[in-house]
């Protein structure tokens, strides 16, 4: 059910513009907006849920199942030498998984890159959606 106030359910219903990098029935990826690195997107349930410790076991399985297939192309994608995975829930309040690819000997910083071109990491992901 998706709560009136929440961005990443007007996300997920289409009623607020994302750079989105792949999407399934129950889920979305896309590009964060203040990207620690290039090409760091989140994932989302389409489902609302404040919190991964509210979702239910099966949802959580899918979720993951996801942040895995998204993980995999992002890597083949954008030649990182990782992709680290991180579940913070700080703010906003709708369960979500960062995705932050590395490419090696670069400092791990929370701070965000500016400039970075979204369409064009876009296009090198191949926006993907079943």
């Amino acid at each position: 059910m998706a709560t009136e106030n929440c961005i990443f359910c007007k996300i997920a219903a289409g009623d607020i513009p994302a750079k989105r990098l792949w999407e399934d029935g129950s889920h979305i990826a896309f590009l964060d907006i203040r990207p620690a690195s290039r090409g760091h997107a989140l994932v989302i349930p389409k489902e609302h849920s404040e919190s991964f410790l509210d979702m239910a076991r099966d949802s959580e399985k899918e979720l993951f199942g996801a942040v895995q297939e998204v993980g995999k192309k992002m890597k083949e994608s954008f030649g990182a030498e990782k992709i680290f995975v991180l579940l913070m829930g700080e703010e906003v309040p709708h369960t979500h998984v960062h995705l932050i690819p590395y490419y090696g000997k670069m400092p791990l910083s929370l701070n965000h890159e500016e400039g970075l071109d979204l369409d064009k990491i876009l296009e090198e992901f191949g926006n993907t959606r079943e």
